[in-house]
């Protein structure tokens, strides 16, 4: 079984949680994060991981009121990304055996993406997104710039990230480093961890700067991310209408020996109805 922990944590390296609730087009980012790492081919179980003081505002204005049905626990983190981890895997069920690991304020992850990232994963013990970088890298050394001619191979690490639950659980527990991301841990344990091909505009937003990009970029390329609306706006449904048992309804109509109240009517006597 897949399941999906989705990290708002203090002292992280994205957006403070309390900033995840502004919106961005009529949803909070933190929604939006949420959204970008739902698979479309196969359902998964769900974590949302914020701060204690914000939990059931997260399960009240995000989950709920965006119908994010896949997220079945909202649980209170530790004071650092790891801590907050560790109550995200804590709070899943015992037979899931891949996860997706996804930042809240990684809203720019276009669909389709977490899928070929869980698919990949499955053939090694863990999968992550990445794209090469575009500026220069070099090396300073006591001042001098030294070229790196590994360039060509080095890569940005994006997210949503995916592993196998016990590769992710024992690379996290022999290890206190906790400036790596959670793919470098697991390719440092001996594990095998595949890379799928990324997005240049899937940026984690890390400031006032990063979210005015990514309002451009949701203007130039809305069809390529997760559609969400609150539920509390949405159209009734004629239909859920129609079919509610509770709903009043009309007696009917006087013509074509069609019911009115209850009793079939004959409109081509010239007898009143008895």
């Amino acid at each position: 079984m897949l399941g999906l922990i989705v990290l708002a944590a203090e002292n992280g390296t994205g957006l403070a949680p309390h900033a995840l609730f502004d919106a961005l087009l009529g949803a909070p980012l933190l929604a939006r994060g949420i959204a970008a790492a739902l698979p479309g081919d196969e359902a998964v179980t769900g974590v949302l991981v914020v701060p204690g003081d914000v939990i059931e505002r997260a399960r009240a204005e995000v989950v709920d009121r965006f119908g994010l049905d896949e997220i079945d626990r909202v649980v209170a983190g530790g004071p650092g990304r790891r801590a907050a981890l560790k109550a995200g895997l804590d709070a899943l069920p015992q037979d899931v055996d891949y996860v997706v690991i996804q930042d809240g304020a990684r809203v720019l992850a276009p669909t389709g993406l977490v899928d070929r990232v869980a698919a990949a994963a499955r053939g090694a013990d863990a999968a992550v997104p990445a794209v090469t970088l575009k500026d220069a890298v070099a090396a300073d050394e006591g001042g001098t710039l030294v070229s790196l001619d590994v360039r060509p191979r080095l890569r940005a690490v994006q997210g949503p990230q995916a592993f196998k639950v016990s590769v992710l659980r024992q690379a996290l527990a022999s290890s206190d480093d906790g400036e790596r991301c959670e793919a470098e841990l697991v390719a440092a344990s001996g594990a095998s961890v595949h890379i799928v091909s990324g997005d240049d505009d899937n940026l984690l937003l890390r400031d006032a700067a990063d979210v005015g990009r990514a309002l451009e970029v949701f203007s130039r390329r809305a069809v390529d991310y997760a559609f969400l609306y609150p539920r509390d706006l949405l159209p009734e449904d004629p239909l859920a209408k129609a079919l509610d048992p509770g709903e009043q309804r009309d007696g009917g109509a006087t013509r074509d020996g069609t019911l009115v109240g209850g009793a079939p009517v004959d409109t081509k006597s010239d007898s009143p109805a008895v």
